[in-house]
């Protein structure tokens, strides 16, 4: 059987090894999604390519491994993955509660701030607020969702609840920034056409909200980003979005207020408060867009990293010693977890309940992975087959 027949193919030495993918190009181009081999009992023989990583990161990947190895041992009998989803969703859903309440109180501050200087630069940071109050809210339903469970209407659990927020809100995001943009661009014109059109007006108290603001969202950020949740992670990124665009609005809000002029009396800084404003709006555009693109693409079944493809065939491998071949181990995204389809080749002989125990405890051992949603193991006792003859292509 050719072992390279999918566009990958492993390498390992001995079975402490780690199985470290290698791309190849054929007709199909190049492809991480899956792989398909042969073990044969008593041998490992892949083809190796000491290149494709380096000793340090075979170092880590075997330490990974052992650690794996024992911790399969010690919780066998413990369903680590539902106690492990459990712990995060609920972190998920107590930062979602906290960044819900802090974004309230800034918004009715920054409210203020916009009313008392009229800067379109801290207006935009306003507006910017409010969607992260939609956002809260948005994060908050979909957490609280996710965690009750209808296995009659939803057997598979409601998971994608988490990407498919994390698009409306990016979308709620691109919007918003952009009608704003449009205001932005005719006060500019205005200002061109008008010399003495009213600028903004700076007051300490305007400085001590916005500051205020960026302070707090900055906390905010370093402790969100240390928390493993998409959704957590979707907060992380607006409040570092948030003490990036308050920073600018406090600068650009300055530079082009009346303070400014009548100190320095430079003329051409008053138009820096507008094209302040766009530029967080842009900025806060494409941040949204990276991040609703990223959902899109786990929700649209992209592949997993070679790295856990190998995870998860060493875990197949270091199974049970009746596993005559490894056919074919495929793993993709669904939604911000894989599923994971694995087929075996077990002896033709074996009776159907001993084979069907080998298969169960493997399909738990993956499922196991906090990364998994779901696996699935197919039992055969022939590998002289290609997946097509089994599967539609799709």
């Amino acid at each position: 059987m050719d072992n390279r027949q999918n566009g990958v193919y492993y390498n390992a030495k001995s079975e402490t090894e780690p199985l470290l993918p290698t791309e190849t190009s054929g007709s199909h181009g190049s492809s991480y999604s899956s792989l398909t081999k042969s073990v044969h009992p008593g041998e490992i023989s892949y083809s190796y390519n000491a290149n494709s990583y380096s000793r340090s990161v075979k170092d880590e990947m075997i330490k990974e491994y052992e650690d794996l190895r024992e911790t399969r041992r010690k919780d066998d009998d413990h369903n680590v993955e539902s106690d492990y989803m459990e712990h995060q969703s609920k972190i998920a859903l107590r930062w979602s509660q906290v960044t819900l309440f802090i974004n309230l109180l800034l918004l009715a501050a920054k409210t203020a701030a916009a009313v008392l200087s009229g800067s379109l630069a801290i207006i935009s940071s306003l507006i910017d607020s409010a969607v992260d109050l939609l956002s809260g809210i948005i994060m908050w339903w979909a957490t609280r969702a996710m965690r009750n469970r209808d296995p009659y209407l939803y057997p598979q659990g409601r998971t994608k609840l988490e990407p498919v927020a994390i698009i409306i809100l990016s979308t709620v995001m691109a919007l918003a920034s952009a009608v704003f943009i449009r205001e932005c661009v005719t006060a500019l014109v205005g200002l061109l056409d008008d010399s003495d059109a009213t600028l903004p007006s700076m007051e300490i108290s305007t400085f001590v909200i916005v500051g205020s603001t960026v302070v707090i969202k900055f906390i905010l950020w370093i402790i969100c980003r240390r928390v493993k949740s998409s959704i957590v992670q979707a907060l992380a990124l607006d409040h570092r979005n948030d003490v990036c665009s308050n920073t600018v609005a406090i600068v650009c809000g300055y530079l082009g207020s009346q303070q400014f002029q009548n100190d320095f009396d430079l003329d051409g800084f008053k138009y820096v408060d507008p094209a302040g404003a766009i530029l967080i709006s842009l900025y806060t555009i494409y941040n949204w867009w990276q991040m609703g693109a990223e959902q899109i693409k786990l929700l649209t079944g992209r592949t997993a990293t070679p790295e856990f493809l190998s995870k998860v065939t060493w875990m197949v491998l270091d199974h049970d010693e009746n596993i005559r071949h490894i056919e074919t181990v495929r793993a993709f995204h669904s939604g911000n977890n894989f599923l994971v389809e694995v087929d075996i080749v077990l002896p033709e002989t074996m009776p159907l309940g001993v084979a069907h125990d080998i298969g169960e405890r493997l399909q738990q051992k993956l499922e196991s992975l906090p990364e998994v949603e779901r696996a699935f193991v197919h039992l055969d006792y022939d590998f002289t087959h290609t997946p097509k003859m089994e599967h539609k292509e799709v």
